[in-house]
């Protein structure tokens, strides 16, 4: 291993770094970037590693085994300002990357079976800080993830890979359902308890939760790491030397894989020095025409419907909650409509709230409205949702009495049925009590979500419709996926054979997020022959079907 030297440069200057073709690397240590940066080389034609900063994230990017690589580093946990999920994020929409490898340290759970640097393979991810703690028992509530079944399989099929750890002992490979949360355990009561909840898990981390949340749906996942200590009191001891060999023992085994040239293959990701070569099809940047979240540069690539009219009719009355399936672009209908209309909003995300109690979810609401008004202001954590209640009147009434506001809260991120009810139960309660206030009836919220909230709701709670506009928004018609399909040809300059234009509207079954898949797989791979575009077809819907079945 080397000590790497960098080279600053503008994002601009790089835009064949930035189109898809890389795979994204994530740290959460110091001490991690730095043995990752020492197993890099330049990109080709480069004398150092290249550093970019983007948003509130700086990009690191070099060669690793035989791919071109994204590095980030993000901060110890999922939740926090710098944290996993809001840096994976972020990197996922500037670097437009679909794989992500988290390397790192982890912690073990039995001395007697594990060595300091065997390496963890996370097959799924359990977050064990979500909980519900109850009289007889403390019942997990947090949903497990499952990582990427490809990656997964590459990993696990590494055969003949070798990598000492101290003399004469080998490190393993340890497939397994890997604990995450967001409290640094060194207590072996505590890490007995958790194992006990989990007895096939055969270690832990920090940051697993929040890379599952920002890459769910958006990117195959996985983690890699070494383990560095057993989460048994004794955390300090030795600890450098140990999270050394822990942190390279997962870098080397990871450098097995990026070695071969066909391990990302089926991601259409290939080895730097045989990826295919990449051509302008149009004058048009490509990602504007097969944009996935809408701003006003994209605006000439949106394909407007009656759903628009529809939803600039509701929301001119009342407030909007906006349901359906995945893909299908609800946001992007939300956060167009409210552009054009010019009206004051906010718009929240609640990814990282993820496996919290419900009361985090309104908590963030408040945050989010404060630092709208005062970025710069310091706010007293509500203890309670009633404190946090009266927190976001306060607000309210204080910033926007008799003016018009819209909270749009997107894509509620609930997956049990208890916890939809108390969000509605919550909600309600704001809602009506907003509605006591004469001088808020220009706030109103725009909510989206996947599951159609009316099934959670009371008898009581029924009157929520005086208020409210629930707006379904289904599978694109037959019409509109080919009104899409005609922009796409057009822009691309491409016009698919009829008969694979009508096996892709058949196969896309509505959804938008398919056919813009398709496309982009269409041209990294660059070559547009029928028997090509059979290929991509098949895998993308090959895709969508191994996403869809969990």
């Amino acid at each position: 291993m080397s000590i790497p030297s960098y080279q600053e440069v503008d994002s601009k200057t790089i835009p064949e770094l930035l189109n898809g073709s890389l795979i994204l690397l994530v740290t959460a240590t110091e001490l991690e970037t730095k043995n990752l940066h020492e197993a890099l080389s330049p990109i080709s034609g480069r004398l150092s590693l290249i550093k970019v900063h983007g948003g509130a994230s700086t990009y690191y990017f070099g060669k690793f085994g035989k791919y071109n690589i994204a590095h980030v580093q993000c901060s110890m946990g999922s939740v926090s300002r710098a944290s996993s999920i809001t840096t994976v994020t972020d990197a996922i929409l500037f670097l437009k990357v679909t794989v992500v490898v988290m390397i790192g340290i982890a912690f073990g759970v039995d001395s007697t079976k594990q060595n300091i640097g065997d390496v963890l393979i996370s097959e799924s991810i359990i977050p064990y800080d979500s909980k519900r703690v109850g009289s007889d028992e403390i019942i997990q509530r947090g949903m497990e993830a499952q990582c990427s079944k490809i990656l997964l399989n590459r990993f696990k099929n590494i055969r003949d890979w070798e990598y000492f750890i101290r003399e004469g002992v080998l490190a393993k490979l340890i497939p397994t359902r890997l604990l995450s949360g967001e409290e640094l355990i060194d207590n072996i009561d505590h890490r007995n308890k958790l194992i006990g909840q989990n007895p096939d898990s055969k270690g832990g981390e920090m940051e697993g939760v929040g890379v599952f949340a920002a890459c769910d749906g958006k990117a195959n996942w996985i983690l890699v790491k070494g383990i560095c200590d057993f989460a048994d009191g004794n955390k300090g001891l030795d600890k450098e030397l140990r999270q050394t060999t822990a942190i390279q023992s997962a870098l080397d085994a990871c450098v097995y894989v990026f070695n071969s040239d066909t391990a990302f293959r089926d991601l259409e990701i290939f080895p730097a020095s045989n990826a295919p070569e990449k051509q302008l099809v149009c004058s048009i940047p490509i990602s504007k025409v097969l944009f996935e979240v809408y701003d006003k540069s994209k605006d000439a690539y949106y394909i407007v419907r009656g759903n628009d009219a529809n939803f600039n009719i509701a929301i001119s009355q009342f407030s909007v909650w906006v349901f359906g399936p995945s893909g299908v672009g609800k946001s992007n209908l939300i956060i167009r409509n409210l552009q054009k209309g010019k009206v004051d909003f906010v718009q929240i995300g609640l990814a990282a709230c993820v496996g919290q109690d419900i009361d985090v979810y309104f908590t963030e609401i408040f945050l989010e409205i404060a630092s709208k008004n005062d970025p710069s202001s310091k706010v007293n954590l509500p203890a309670t949702f009633q404190e946090c209640s009266r927190a976001l009147f306060n607000i309210l009434k204080k910033e926007y009495s008799d003016r018009t506001l819209i909270i749009f809260v997107e894509e509620i991120p609930i997956s049990s049925e208890e916890d939809y009810s108390s969000f509605i139960t919550k909600f309600c309660s704001i809602l009506f009590t907003k509605n006591l206030h004469q001088e808020l009836d220009g706030i109103k919220f725009v909510l989206s979500s996947i599951n159609d909230p009316q099934k959670y709701l009371k008898a009581f709670q029924q009157k929520i419709h005086q208020g409210v506009s629930f707006f379904p928004l289904e599978y694109w018609s037959e019409q509109d996926i080919n009104n899409l399909v005609d922009l796409i040809e057009k822009e691309l300059d491409f016009p698919l054979p009829s008969q694979s234009r009508q096996r892709l509207l058949g196969a896309a079954k509505g959804s938008p997020r398919f056919v813009k898949k398709f496309f982009r797989s269409l041209l990294t791979i660059n070559d547009f022959s029928e028997p090509t575009i059979r290929f991509v077809l098949s895998e993308t819907e090959r895709e969508f079907n191994q996403y869809n079945n969990g």
